[in-house]
């Protein structure tokens, strides 16, 4: 199947930062907060190089970023990404910090299954704490984080006997659940383990790249997200942006690039690919510096988390607070 969507972004990429969005550099326009939209059952994809697309539209799910603290910050976040019944939810790794408490694969069930145990399809079955009845379906899919590393030891193995993935009837090309793809509807996702342990390696020229190269050139998909922990580019205050992340994403074929690991929510535009920053999922939030080159929106005032709703017009990706305000919408159009 021949891809609609150009990689050159600029003629079909509509951005609106909504008023009273802080640190944007682009002019707030009012804008309607989107209306609710339909929830989809998910089902396994089809294998990665298949023609045939699974029908999600409408449909929406959720991404979140550095969420595992076990506390109401997390809660909140939570609680918005309920009330939109999104059919997935994305993680952008930090899925459990050491004062989420726990022991063993219980660490997960406190930062994770307690918050977001509906989606999750994991082989661990629910305790005390934790909501009753997982689901049947994997619709939960996370990223390794270097809190994930350093929390939840003996690492990463915590987290992989906790989490499978990308689940039961999904079909992954990596063979492992370090970094792994799938697709669901018109989207391909390929996570990332961006995190230095990683044993095959994070430079554009390491055994992982080599892996998402080629599977980003065999795609069929609509649409290629790309998502890890460690942003690739971000103008936070503490970390900055990742030099051995910023692979040639556009020249192989990502459409987005998400990370979190900055606890931050920025968008930023690099060689015609969309960088988004998203790490308010819970965690205590960063500042600013100066801003990078093609940084277009910068926002931590709050906590918050991305809706994306998927129609047969395009993508739609908004960024909510807590108190249920938009600060940043951006849509991307099929031809």
């Amino acid at each position: 199947m021949t891809r609609r969507l150009s990689h050159v972004f600029a003629p079909m990429l509509i951005a609106l930062a909504l008023a009273g969005c802080t640190r944007a550099e682009t002019t707030p326009q009012p804008a309607p907060v989107a209306t609710a939209s339909v929830s989809a059952t998910i089902a396994p994809s089809a294998p990665a190089t298949a023609t045939a697309e699974q029908v999600l539209e409408p449909t929406t799910f959720a991404i979140i970023g550095d969420y595992g603290t076990n506390d109401s910050h997390e809660r909140q976040v939570a609680n918005l990404v309920a009330s939109w019944k999104p059919a997935f939810v994305i993680a952008l790794g930090d899925d459990y910090y050491s004062q989420a408490g726990g022991t063993g694969m219980g660490r997960y069930l406190r930062s994770t299954g307690a918050y977001y145990g509906e989606w999750v399809g994991s082989a661990v079955m629910p305790t005390a704490g934790s909501p009753p009845g997982e689901a049947t379906v994997n619709g939960f899919f996370p990223t390794l984080g270097n809190h994930d590393y350093s929390d939840a030891t003996p690492s990463p193995q915590t987290y992989l006997d906790y989490f499978t993935l990308p689940g039961t009837g999904f079909t992954s090309t990596s063979d492992n659940e370090r970094y792994y793809d799938f697709v669901l509807g018109p989207i391909h996702f390929f996570a990332l383990n961006s995190n230095p342990d990683e044993p095959d390696g994070i430079t554009a020229d390491s055994k992982q790249a080599a892996w998402l190269k080629t599977q980003l050139a065999a795609s069929t998909s609509e649409y290629n997200i790309v998502f890890d922990h460690h942003p690739p580019y971000s103008s936070d205050n503490r970390h900055g942006s990742t030099a051995e992340l910023q692979w040639p994403f556009a020249k192989w074929g990502a459409d987005i690039v998400l990370s979190g690991h900055a606890h931050t929510y920025e968008r930023v535009v690099r060689d015609g690919t969309v960088y988004f920053v998203n790490g308010l999922g819970g965690a205590t939030r960063y500042g600013f510096g100066a801003p990078i080159k093609g940084s277009r929106v910068r926002y931590s005032d709050e906590w918050g988390a991305q809706k994306v709703t998927i129609t047969d017009k395009g993508l739609s990706f908004e960024f909510y607070c807590t108190d249920g305000s938009v600060k940043d919408r951006y849509r991307v159009f099929r031809q």
